[in-house]
């Protein structure tokens, strides 16, 4: 098993590289991006993408078939700034990857081959009958590579196959064959090498690879059976078909699950989980309501997602609040699935704990972060890094400047001219926060001082920027910001594709924004109008070159 683990991580680690245009362009920001022809069909580049942690765990509980089946868990998918897991050019594998898939491969091997139930799901046939090496390796194989087996491969993994059943015994050749299949590079990546030249330097996916691009994007998993059968039909060449099965899709459970996760990784929440705060300021904070307030805002985000828009994201003052929870929002808690009105305070993601006491520190809420934080995922323009000798530390009063604020503090320490030119950005947007302190409770004083929570807000556009006041106002303005909304759009293109956008991309990703602006910023539609577009079945083709 060890020699045929040291043979998958050859090929794995040799399954790096790009799939790209000789000619794209390298992502560059807003400016770099400019679409001349809006009905022309130009490609960025497809990165070779393997699966993440969360999407490999999927695929394994759906190709056996069992939902709760544990798993090891993965190495953190390293990630740039503001980016997602899934970001094709930080999968590489590392060693602990590939020991972890190693074992849980044979173990999950070891349960298909004595499992009963697992055993009638995976393996379609007995040990007496004659055939029955190339039907499971042909069944299973079709699923674990998410493709029907070329002819070659269906006879190599027979022979393996068999080869394992005639030196030990039939149980130990599905066990040990099921773990090969979950270390092939076909299993573990997501390979886009077929279809047809249909334009010059592009390629039309096969309807398998298809599939796939629409499962992992809606799902974070392996096509199902449906989906399988429409591949095999070549029933996902229309942008018809590939809106009825989309559709379809996203009214699955699943599609909640990965709708989530999406927030999770676009809005930061993990964040909160790693912030500890000083007991004598927040006594209530501890690892099991920071892990409630990550939870409220998930399920909050996954209900705009579904039963509102982008604009709700900001506004609504709808809560599913844990009761760990109820005491910093100052309500009675009905239970984390029952909606509820929350306080005037409260609209928008914003003003939940999980971004406040996500976006602070251990003692006080932090103006840069919470600023940054609006530029670099809710605007896409992230500031530039600080200064090498920049104190990054917070703040701490000197006893001799008598009674001082948060905010007083922070706009002491970033007044020199040196920091203005960023923070006066920055933190126009994060002083905006500073009625919430570090756990996120609402407040209307701060060291027994008033709180002043009004700033500049600047980029959001003609119809919003200018003069708040608090963090409700602000959302307000985020709300029918053209920047937020194409800034939105660009987050989930960013998601589908594994990459920023390149020069290429311009006229297909202007052409998803004013569809998702012309739907009313619709999410879970501006999917849909994503799957419809012709560049989601397309690839560029590779050159001899690459």
């Amino acid at each position: 098993m060890r020699q045929l683990g040291a043979v998958l991580l050859l090929l794995s680690l040799a399954c790096q590289g790009t799939i790209s245009d000789p000619e794209g362009g390298s992502g560059g920001g807003a400016t770099s991006r400019m679409c001349r022809n809006s009905d022309a069909v130009v490609l960025g580049t497809a990165p070779m993408r393997r699966l993440t942690g969360r999407e490999w765990a999927n695929t394994v509980r759906d190709l056996v078939g069992v939902v709760n089946l544990e798993l090891p868990s993965m190495p953190p998918d390293g990630t740039s700034t503001a980016s997602f897991e899934n970001e094709a050019l930080a999968l590489g594998p590392s060693e602990l990857h590939v020991n972890r898939w190693e074992q849980a491969a044979f173990d999950v091997g070891g349960l298909v081959a004595t499992e009963p139930a697992v055993r009638a799901r995976n393996v379609p046939c007995g040990e007496a009958d004659g055939d029955c090496a190339r039907r499971f390796v042909e069944a299973f194989g079709r699923r674990a590579m998410r493709r029907p087996l070329t002819r070659e491969e269906s006879d190599r993994y027979v022979a393996f196959f068999e080869a394992q059943r005639a030196s030990i015994d039939f149980a130990a050749a599905i066990q040990l064959t099921v773990a090969a299949f979950l270390q092939t590079p076909q299993f573990l990546y997501r390979l886009e090498l077929g279809g047809d030249r249909v334009r010059d330097a592009q390629v039309r996916l096969t309807s398998h690879e298809v599939a796939s691009r629409l499962s992992y994007l809606l799902w974070e998993s392996m096509p199902d059976d449906s989906l399988f059968a429409a591949a095999d039909a070549d029933d996902l060449r229309s942008a018809e078909q590939l809106e009825s099965q989309a559709r379809r899709m996203l009214a699955d459970p699943r599609a909640r699950l990965a709708v989530r996760d999406y927030f999770r990784q676009w809005l930061h929440l993990d964040r909160v989980a790693s912030e500890m705060k000083l007991p004598e300021i927040a006594p209530e904070w501890n690892p099991t309501v920071a892990a409630a307030a990550r939870e409220e805002s998930m399920r909050f985000a996954e209900h705009v997602f579904f039963e509102g828009s982008l604009s709700d994201l900001f506004t609504s003052r709808m809560g599913f609040v844990p009761p760990e929870l109820a005491p910093l929002y100052g309500v009675t808690s009905p239970g984390v699935d029952t909606a509820m009105e929350l306080p005037p305070e409260r609209a928008g993601i914003l003003t939940r704990v999980a971004f406040l006491g996500g976006e602070a520190r251990e003692a006080n809420g932090s103006p840069p972060l919470r600023g940054v934080f609006v530029l670099s995922r809710l605007l896409c323009t992230p500031p530039g890094s600080p200064p090498a000798d920049a104190d990054t530390s917070p703040p701490t009063p000197d006893p001799g400047m008598g009674p001082q604020t948060n905010r007083m503090l922070f706009e002491e320490r970033t007044s020199p001219d040196e920091c203005q030119s960023c923070h006066e950005r920055i933190d126009g947007f994060g002083f905006g926060f500073e009625n919430y302190d570090t756990a996120g409770r609402f407040r209307t004083t701060d060291n027994g001082l008033p709180v002043d929570a009004t700033g500049l807000a600047l980029g959001l556009g003609e119809e919003a920027d200018g003069i708040y006041d608090g963090a409700v106002d602000l959302q307000q303005r985020f709300a029918r910001s053209d920047t937020v909304s194409d800034c939105a759009v660009e987050k989930w293109f960013v998601y589908a594709n594994g990459r920023t956008p390149e020069a290429e991309d311009a006229c297909h990703l202007r052409t998803l924004q004013d569809e998702f602006e012309a739907a009313g910023g619709d999410l879970d539609e501006l999917l849909v109008r994503m799957v419809r577009r012709p560049e989601f079945v397309l690839r560029p083709e590779i050159t001899e070159a690459e």
